[in-house]
This record gives structure tokens, C-alpha cells and sequence, in this order.
């Protein structure tokens, strides 16, 4: 049987809830720099440098960690104790009800990390949300419904999050880079448009910028291509319109702007190996 730190590497995440933390380098050695991470402190203190930010947590309060951060952790309080999720960006695009995850969440995207403090009764949701991923995520693969258990529980831990970081005074205090500010509207734009507007040109142009530009700024944020962006939103949007059985093939490719249904099909099955009839078909069979 594999163990849970097998699944969790093959999956892309990492958990831990209300973990005794007993010195520096076992800290430092959980904040991964290839992971975002959201850092709860259920007991203790910490005080540590975040790409040379000094930062000092306390109970209840919550830190997003972006990826690829610098973290050198001064001190620690005994006892410490944590709870903690962090994913890769694959994990992210893999596990999105609308995308994309990075891009949507205004707090993934910034470079420097953020914190909040929240109530007993907010941590608590928090960590009962950590508490159903971890119980999806060391399921049994042969659960039929595993991968969209696992889906809908990581989303909705975000949302709970990015309501709380949303309504945080550190929120509204926040001040983004301008190539940041370029990803959060080229996101707006992208949720928006998608559906019509396939190409980066159209996105490039509305935010005022060239293509090269753009496709840059998004790699750095993402990691793939303002293109890939693009391409994987509107493969979001056909499998959310092919859940309707009343509307047609042609009608859905006709409603995401493609020539015929012949591109559409092809564009579907180079992304998902699965014909559009042939993925709906699948959808019906679990109904």
C-alpha cells in the first residue's frame, strides 16, 4: 500500500493539521519553494523572513506563501503548531471549477506574502476543509468519485480563503507590480471573453500592451503561456456547456467561436484525448 506521502507527491499537495512543529529546519524543510502554500498557526509564534520580509505570525492568523519564495526561519515558539496546504501549479490546473486557480486568486499571484488574522470560527472551517481534502486525497483510487470529491473540496478551501484574504485590512493595503496588475486583468478579461475572443493579440491589445509582452508577464505568473491560458479556458468552457445534452455539437462549438464542428473536435480531443460525443458520454454515465 502506498504510503500518504507517496499520494501526496504523486497528486502534487501537501498536508498537515494541527502538526507539532519542533524546530527551525523541520519548518523550513515543509515550505517547499516549487508550492504555494497557505500557513495557518493554531498555537505559538513564529518569526521568520519571507524573500527577506521580516514576518512575525501568531495564533489564528494565516499566511500565503507564493511559490518559489525565500523562507529562513529566525524563531520559533515551543509549542508550535500548524496546519497547512500546499500544492504545485499543476495540481491547481488540474483541480479548477473555473479557471484558472492561480489567476482568479488575486493572493497567488502577488509576489510578496500576505497575512490575515481570523476568528476561531474561521480557522476552524478552514481546517475541517483541510481535514475533507486530506480524507479525499487518501481515498481509495478505485472510488469512483474521487477526483471530483478531491476538486470541490480544494475549491472550496480557496474560496473560504479568498473571502477571508478579500475582507483582511492587509488586502486593502496591498500594492501590485505592474506586471502583476497585467495578469489580474488579462484573468478578468480571459473569464469574460473566453468563450469569443481566442486570440493573445485581443487580450494584448485590450490591456494596451504587445503579445510578446504579455506572453512573458503570463509565463512568469503561471508558468505556461498567455496561449495555454487561453486554450485551457476554453476547454473549461466546452466541458461546462457539454453538460447540457440539450445543446448540439455544432451548437457549442457555433456558442466558443469555432469555424465548424470538425475544429472544435479536434481542439477538444488534442487537450482532453477525448472526442466531445465521447466526453459527454462519459458525463451521462455517471448520471
Amino acid at each position: 500500500m502506498a504510503s500518504i506521502k507517496s499520494i501526496y507527491n504523486r497528486l502534487g499537495i501537501q498536508i498537515y493539521i494541527f502538526e507539532a512543529i519542533t524546530s527551525r529546519i523541520v519548518l523550513r524543510e515543509i515550505l517547499t519553494v516549487d508550492r504555494f502554500t497557505v500557513l495557518m498557526v493554531n498555537s505559538g509564534a513564529v518569526y521568520m523572513h519571507i524573500n527577506s520580509r521580516k514576518i512575525h505570525l501568531f495564533i489564528n492568523e494565516v499566511m500565503v506563501i507564493p511559490k518559489r519564495s525565500v523562507c529562513e526561519i529566525l524563531i520559533i515558539t515551543n509549542p508550535f503548531k500548524i496546519s497547512l496546504l500546499s500544492f504545485t501549479s499543476e495540481f491547481a490546473f488540474h483541480n479548477s471549477t473555473r479557471w484558472p486557480h492561480i489567476g482568479y486568486f488575486e493572493f497567488f499571484i502577488a509576489k510578496d506574502a500576505g497575512k490575515f488574522f481570523l476568528k476561531d470560527k474561521e480557522i476552524g472551517l478552514l481546517v475541517d476543509l483541510l481535514k475533507i481534502i486530506n480524507s479525499k486525497a487518501r481515498s481509495s483510487n478505485k472510488h469512483i468519485f474521487k477526483k471530483e470529491l478531491l476538486l470541490l473540496s480544494f475549491n472550496l478551501f480557496l474560496y473560504e480563503l479568498a473571502r477571508s484574504y478579500y475582507r483582511s485590512a492587509w488586502y486593502k493595503n496591498v500594492k501590485h507590480t505592474g506586471n502583476e496588475k497585467i495578469a489580474i486583468h488579462f484573468f478578468r478579461l480571459l473569464e469574460l471573453n473566453c468563450r469569443k475572443e481566442h486570440s493573445v493579440k485581443f487580450y494584448a491589445n485590450a490591456l494596451n500592451v504587445t503579445t510578446g509582452h504579455l506572453t512573458k508577464t503570463i509565463k512568469q505568473v503561471t508558468e505556461i503561456t498567455a496561449k495555454q491560458c487561453i486554450e485551457n479556458a476554453i476547454i473549461l468552457e466546452a466541458k461546462i456547456l457539454l453538460q447540457n445534452n440539450d445543446l448540439t455539437i455544432l451548437h457549442i462549438s457555433e456558442e466558443l467561436k469555432f469555424a465548424n464542428t470538425s475544429f472544435f473536435s479536434t481542439f477538444f480531443k488534442k487537450h482532453t484525448y477525448l472526442s466531445p460525443s465521447k466526453y459527454r458520454l462519459q458525463l451521462n454515465s455517471l448520471k
